[in-house]
């Protein structure tokens, strides 16, 4: 495996949370619902990919591998946005979600609490948004490679063309 693909893979999971961490912030900012709001949650998307995009199709000339190498990306982002959400609430979010703190695994509840929100919220999602990862980083990682090859060849021309004159 080359080197790259591991870059994409800790881009993804560090995205991921920065994501959590951006969403919390924007929502604390803005609230919840407004189009800004909209555009700067599902926007920020496009953050990892373009480079990610940009970086495989300079090397590798293969469009099929930067969309492959985008949902990678977008996968694992959505992995580590999970994880780190229940990082969230099991070690830093006493305000949040008491009875899911450390702090509380006293409580007779405790256990069965996480494993409603484990297999409900952190499995559930992943599972749910997987589908929306794979399938749209790829389309998107294909664009994204498409319009700068596109691009490419279009500054290759137009500088031609200049030296010509």
């Amino acid at each position: 495996m080359k080197i790259r693909w591991f870059i994409y893979i800790i881009t993804g999971f560090i995205f991921g949370v920065f994501d959590f961490l951006f969403h919390s912030f924007i929502s604390n900012v803005l609230g919840q619902g407004g189009v800004s709001w909209r555009m700067l949650t599902y926007g920020v998307w496009l953050v990892p990919l373009i480079p990610v995009a940009i970086f495989e199709i300079r090397i590798s000339k293969s469009k099929l591998r930067a969309a492959l190498a985008c949902s990678l990306t977008w996968i694992l982002s959505i992995i580590s946005y999970y994880l780190y959400m229940a990082f969230q609430l099991a070690f830093i979010g006493v305000s949040t979600r008491p009875e899911l703190h450390i702090s509380s695994q006293g409580d007779p509840f405790f256990w069965g609490n996480w494993e409603s929100v484990f297999w409900g919220v952190v499995v559930g999602n992943i599972v749910e948004w997987s589908g929306v990862a794979v399938v749209g980083g790829f389309i998107i990682g294909f664009l994204i490679s498409f319009i700068y090859l596109h691009l490419e060849k279009f500054i290759k021309l137009r500088s031609m063309r200049n030296e010509k004159f």
